[in-house]
């Protein structure tokens, strides 16, 4: 019981558990990760198209425009406690639906609004609806797969590739192509307004044809008691999630990075680099699934290490290259850092209970992600400062240098994570968890129970 946290609660007797087909879960699966990817897309389409809104609106700088993706991912991550215990209490499937419904109407009145205020406004809504999105889902997929959680998490993480990629490539180039006129839109808006409908009505389909897990009937019926997450454990995956965030800044500052590198230091148009970002981020299809599949169990968090030391020494090199080169390692970048993501979420949510797996993956939201969510603004501003000098591909090395230190010490979260007690097997799951899961205390008529897996 050493290093451990524990809840008492009444022993309640055990709800009747109807899980769904299995049909039923593959299909939630899918359409979950196609959530994912619109969910993903609506944060960094307007990535490429920062140069357009700066000319169009004529704000500033580029720091002004890429303070919009800054404001919503911001909010999408400080949003993620509070998103984790609706997670935990609620039907997540209906939290899941409601999450792409919202941010997708958000995202579309943003190409409505005429100001810059009414457009950080409604990036704010948006990332408020996209902020539940990440405690329901890494809570509730695991929950349909008990006996593969991670796996589980690494499909999933399907939709991370398909959003990161697909939406620069359609907002580059539908605003450059795009030839509809309506109410004074600009070039920049139209595929705001295309993509969010679309995410909207994807969102209607999941509520229709979506289902929660039915190892969760007991806490929605109200049968079993809501456990609390004490501080203890609070602050442990706090301090995981704040070493950790190194990762997220450097890889979410990258991608900002190369776009204001393509843009500026190589003249490359909006379209181009909105295609260049995006198809980097079409391997992380293949990425996540596969890393999570070859570092099963106890190979979780020497893989993890691996693939950010990677991230990071690939990274550093970006600014050296032509156009063609900075595509080619953009690419091995990608594939490596997102990666990380999947084995980093599937290593978590096998050392975690599902009561708790939405709060866990909030609270991670909220430090990790809300560190990296400042990046697009810092690199904005950074790249200003560089004046006339930014013209020049050499005058970026600082940066890029600045990023691989931070992957390198988001290494050490490894460890951190690795204090979050055992991995649970296969056969420990498919039987509920491991039996030093629940002591029953003979004195107090008390089940004692640990929210960590093997405890």
């Amino acid at each position: 019981m050493r290093n451990a946290e524990h809840v008492l609660t009444p022993r309640p007797s055990a709800p009747t558990l109807i899980m769904p087909s299995r049909l039923r879960s593959h299909l939630t699966l899918v359409l979950c990760t196609i959530v994912h990817a619109f969910t993903h897309a609506y944060g960094c389409m307007l990535v490429p198209l920062y140069l357009i809104m700066v000319r169009e609106w004529h704000l500033p700088g580029v720091r002004r425009a890429s303070l919009i993706v800054t404001v919503y991912g911001a909010v999408y991550f400080l949003g993620g406690w509070h998103a984790g215990k609706l997670a935990d209490r609620h039907n997540r499937k209906a939290i899941l639906g409601i999450s792409l419904l919202g941010n997708g109407l958000a995202i579309a009145g943003i190409a409505m609004t005429h100001s810059y205020a009414g457009v950080i406004a409604l990036a704010v809504v948006a990332g408020l609806f996209g902020a539940l999105f990440h405690p329901a889902a890494n809570a509730l997929m695991p929950a349909h797969y008990p006996k593969s959680p991670g796996m589980a998490i690494g499909f999933l993480g399907i939709g991370s590739g398909l959003g990161f990629s697909l939406g620069p490539i359609y907002a580059g180039w539908r605003a450059q192509t795009a030839q509809w006129h309506w109410l004074g839109i600009s070039d920049w808006q139209r595929p705001c307004l295309e993509l969010g409908l679309a995410g909207a009505v994807m969102a209607l389909v999941f509520l229709l044809l979506g289902s929660e897990a039915g190892a969760r009937a007991g806490i929605l019926s109200g049968t079993m008691p809501h456990l609390p997450l004490g501080p203890k454990v609070r602050r442990r995956v706090a301090f995981t999630a704040l070493v950790l965030g190194c990762r997220d800044f450097a890889g979410s500052a990258a991608f900002s990075l190369v776009s204001v590198l393509l843009l500026k230091a190589h003249g490359v148009d909006s379209m181009r680099t909105g295609a260049i970002l995006g198809q980097t981020w079409l391997v992380a299809v293949i990425t996540n699934p596969l890393s999570t599949w070859i570092s099963p169990g106890r190979r979780r968090l020497p893989t993890l290490v691996a693939l950010m030391i990677g991230a990071g020494l690939v990274v550093s090199t970006t600014w050296m290259w032509s156009i063609s080169g900075v595509a080619v390692m953009l690419l091995i970048f990608q594939g490596l850092h997102s990666a990380s993501y999947a084995v980093s979420d599937a290593s978590i949510c096998e050392r975690v209970r599902n009561e708790f797996r939405g709060r866990v993956a909030g609270l991670f939201l909220v430090v990790a992600g809300g560190f990296g969510a400042m990046a697009p603004w810092v690199m904005g501003a950074w790249t200003d400062r560089l004046g006339d000098s930014s013209k020049i591909a050499s005058a970026y090395w600082p940066l890029f240098a600045t990023l691989a230190g931070m992957f390198m010490v988001a290494t050490l979260s490894a460890r951190l994570i690795a204090r979050l007690r055992y991995v649970v097997g296969p056969q420990a799951a498919a039987e509920g968890g491991s039996p030093q899961l629940e002591r029953y205390d003979t004195r107090s008529g008390m089940r004692r129970i640990s929210i960590f897996w093997g405890q």
